[in-house]
């Protein structure tokens, strides 16, 4: 990804979700262990192309999304109702990738606001 020298601005919308992880990851770092930074950032790779996937513009739908699960915000509501610029099965990849990468701070909630969201689709979960 990127351009020609593999320069992207994706990589600073994507530090958000994945502060926890990048904060271990450069800290492992600090500390010399290359090995270790690298198995906490992998994760979060496919977490981070699920984020940006085209069309690339409604990327912050899934950081606002990420917020709500993780507790940072009562609501999954944005502006000019940007919530729905991602579908349902988009969003639930993305609750399992956030999974996957150990990023969901309090998993009960997570799994509770999910639930919620999925039974406002109609879907029983």
């Amino acid at each position: 990804a990127g351009d020609e020298q593999g320069y992207s601005d994706a990589l600073l919308g994507i530090f958000d979700p994945i502060a926890p992880a990048a904060a271990a990851a450069l800290a492992a770092l600090a500390a010399g262990d290359r090995g270790q930074f690298d198995a906490i950032l992998a994760p979060t790779v496919p977490l981070s192309r699920h984020v940006f996937h085209a069309p690339t513009r409604f990327y912050k739908t899934g950081v606002v999304f990420l917020a709500w699960l993780n507790g940072h915000q009562d609501h999954f509501v944005m502006v000019g109702g940007q919530q729905s610029a991602r579908s349902l099965l988009h969003l639930t990849e993305l609750f399992e990738l956030a999974d996957a990468a150990g990023l969901l701070r309090d998993p009960e909630l997570a799994v509770t606001r999910m639930r919620t969201l999925l039974a406002l689709h109609g879907v029983a979960a």
